[in-house]
């Protein structure tokens, strides 16, 4: 939803006024989002949205441009195109909640049909439910008595009773006397009706064998108890197959959520790294990223408020709330937005979860990810090139090679040719014809310094058998 707030300024506002009605915009937007002259002189409009997006969340934004342009005489009709497009946005939103909440509703199961699926499952359906056809006849009475009692021979005479229930099951209504005055053809009926009882006792019997623990009596054509022999419930040994429960999918990636998200979202934080001053215009500000997880996804987290880093402790869960999802991460901008959970709260976040979130993407699958896909990981520096304020690194695995470029503030970090490099927040770009992580406004560099694993050496070994040069180990 977020996004189609972007898209209204965008294409529905700032495509549709000059430069110079931009540059006033962006003159009266300096103190809002901190625009130094150099940026104001520099800024295009792709830029000045996104900035907008961040500092005035949701429709907040449009609502920013629509007071804006209403005062300049020129374009105040585009106050009113602004208005209609952003109620569009939010009657769609509304709407397709709605649409999501009354599915929901429909979906659940009745009372009613849950006891009549259960009845049906056990074969014991209530005699009184059973249908009975009836045909009009003008024959003599006899006839008719003879009908009456075809009907009743052909209800089922069972009495089920279980030792384990307090509930007993609907008894049959008592069978009239035979007639005397039967005729043979009767006695034949009345045979097959006795087969079709008998086949039926088998059957309810069957079923109430299957039942564990249960013991049952049957009425028998004499009128006494047939009893059931009980069966016990079933062993570990039994032939009967225990379900054994679905192993949960781990995910390969951080889960993504876009657009303001009020939550609360419980997570257990993972890692966090220190502080950073990401932005030195004017005055610096800091954040600080962080992944957490709950028990079948995790996240990666932006923190512009540095004093939550105190909550952002490994293996401490917390609650998220009023919370910004974009471009892969969870924005966090307020300390109200976090807040401590029950301490009695538990988590069982699975060894595998914890190895995913935590690992460094394969370099051959970077090249198979889509443009504009941010990637963490720790990666082996083969290469270092400085060219004036910026620095071209080459990173490689056992998979291939890849570049990295890094500007700015970046370039002051300090890392050779064999040190592993901690990269959070980069991009994943296209440089000319070949692809190249680079560093971006958030992004976090670290380098780490250690002994190179048997796995690296030998591959420092062969790439210089292959050039002929001298190893490094």
């Amino acid at each position: 939803m977020a996004n189609e707030f972007k898209r209204i300024l965008l294409l529905k506002g700032f495509q549709h006024i000059s430069d110079y009605q931009f540059r006033v915009i962006k003159s009266l937007l300096a103190k809002d989002l901190r625009l130094t002259r150099k940026m104001q002189d520099e800024y295009d409009r792709i830029k000045i949205a996104d900035l907008m997006e961040v500092k005035f969340h949701g429709p907040a934004c449009v609502d920013k441009l629509i007071g804006l342009v209403k005062d300049i005489d020129e374009i105040k009709d585009l106050a009113k195109t602004l208005k209609n497009e952003k109620l569009k946005v939010i009657r769609r939103s509304r709407a397709k909640e709605a649409t999501r909440v009354n599915k929901s509703k429909l979906n659940k199961p009745s009372p009613d049909q849950s006891t009549s699926t259960t009845n049906k499952d056990l074969g014991l359906e209530s005699i009184k439910d059973t249908p009975v056809k009836e045909k009009k006849t003008t024959k003599t009475n006899e006839s008719k008595r003879m009908n009456l009692k075809k009907k009743q021979d052909l209800l089922p005479e069972l009495l089920v009773t279980s030792t384990q229930s307090t509930e007993s099951l609907p008894q049959t209504p008592q069978m009239l006397p035979p007639n005397p005055s039967s005729s043979s053809s009767t006695k034949k009926k009345n045979d097959i009706a006795t087969k079709i009882k008998d086949s039926k006792r088998k059957t309810v019997s069957q079923k109430l064998s299957q039942l564990p623990g249960t013991s049952a009596t049957i009425t028998c054509p004499t009128g006494s108890s047939c009893p059931v022999k009980s069966i016990p419930p079933p062993t570990p040994s039994s032939s009967f197959s225990v379900k054994k429960p679905k192993l949960m999918v781990v995910p390969k990636e951080a889960s993504r959520e876009e657009g303001f998200q009020r939550g609360p979202k419980e997570v257990m934080v993972l890692k966090a790294t220190e502080p950073f001053t990401y932005d030195v215009r004017e005055s610096e500000r800091k954040m600080f990223h962080a992944t957490v997880a709950t028990e079948s996804q995790f996240f990666q987290v932006k923190v512009y408020d540095v004093d939550l880093k105190e909550k952002f402790i490994p293996k401490k869960i917390i609650a998220i709330s009023d919370y910004f999802g974009r471009s892969g991460f969870l924005e966090v901008f307020n300390a109200s937005s976090v807040s401590d959970v029950n301490p009695d709260r538990k988590m069982e976040i699975s060894k595998s979860l914890i190895q995913k979130a935590n690992a460094t993407p394969k370099i051959s699958h970077l090249y198979s990810q889509a443009l504009g896909t941010f990637v963490n990981g720790v990666f082996l520096v083969d290469k270092k090139l400085v060219c004036n304020e910026c620095i071209y690194y080459e990173v490689r695995d056992n998979t291939g090679v890849m570049e990295v470029f890094v500007y700015g503030r970046l370039t002051k970090i300090s890392c050779e040719k064999g040190d592993r490099l901690k990269l959070i927040c980069f991009e994943l770009a296209l440089s000319g014809d070949k692809r190249q992580l680079r560093s971006i406004i958030h992004s976090f560099i670290k380098a780490e310094r250690c002994e190179k694993s048997a796995e690296e050496k030998f591959e420092v070994s062969r790439s210089w058998f292959l050039g002929f040069k001298k190893p490094s180990l």
